[in-house]
């Protein structure tokens, strides 16, 4: 799925008053297992089986819609991770005491071995992908090959991602403090890396084999309804901790 990779999306006076009849000029983005992604104004939107992230660049918003429950979360990147550091908080503490401090103990490990050495090493033309021109990078964690993605740098398709930025760096910065596992991809290399443009391919090498994390087949300019960034009106809002809870349910 598209990065978040990692991860995904909002715009608070227009959603109340219901689906507004406008088109804007945007563009859909859809991968070979079927995720579509739409980004539109500085706003992106990310969806698959029934459940959809908006991130609102302009708005400062995030959005967590659930289809099978039509149920929706809205909020600040910020109240996102306070959402997600109270659950994990919460899993800890109702842990064994065993398991508790099993877990303490790999995270306490994994935050030595954030010191491994993150490289990122351009690889030339990349060729045309769903249409657009593309750059080659191979990513390279303590020397080993960790990576290869396909950036696109179209400028108008850039020139959409510009508001989106900062929400995309506080996401990277919310997902480092998380989990037990040291993730390249919240390294400064690699985040300056995604600046240089929108990735549509890469092939991940974690387990020594290659295995294909992001591939897109279409990507293109489109008119997009206003609608597809609001929130039905019949849906129920609930927290982003009710959100997440229930996804893990």
């Amino acid at each position: 799925m598209i990065r978040f990779k990692i991860l995904t999306y909002f715009a608070v006076g227009v959603f109340l008053l219901g689906v507004v009849a406008t088109v804007e000029a945007g563009w859909m983005m859809q991968e070979k297992e079927g995720d579509q992604t739409l980004i539109s104004k500085g706003r992106l939107k990310s969806s698959a089986d029934n459940i959809s992230w908006i991130l609102d660049g302009p708005g400062n918003k995030v959005y967590f819609i659930d289809g099978h429950e039509k149920t929706y979360a809205i909020g600040t990147v910020e109240d996102y991770c306070g959402a997600t550091t109270a659950l994990v908080e919460q899993t800890m503490k109702n842990l064994p005491a065993e398991q508790r401090k099993l877990l303490e103990q790999m995270m306490k490990k994994d935050n030595k071995e954030a010191r491994r050495t993150v490289s990122v090493i351009a690889a030339g033309d990349g060729g045309n992908i769903a249409g657009l021109k593309t750059v080659k990078y191979k990513v390279e964690v303590d020397g080993e090959l960790y990576e290869e993605i396909w950036l696109a740098t179209d400028s108008d398709l850039l020139n959409e991602f510009k508001s989106l930025k900062p929400m995309l760096r506080k996401f990277s910065t919310c997902a480092s403090t998380f989990g037990t596992e040291f993730t390249p991809e919240n390294s400064s290399e690699y985040l300056q890396l995604m600046e240089r443009g929108v990735e549509v391919k890469s092939i991940a090498y974690t387990d020594g084999s290659p295995e294909p994390v992001t591939d897109v087949v279409k990507l293109e300019k489109k008119d997009l309804p206003e609608s597809e960034f609001l929130v039905p009106r019949d849906y129920r809002q609930v927290t982003f901790g009710e959100m997440l809870k229930s996804q893990m349910d």
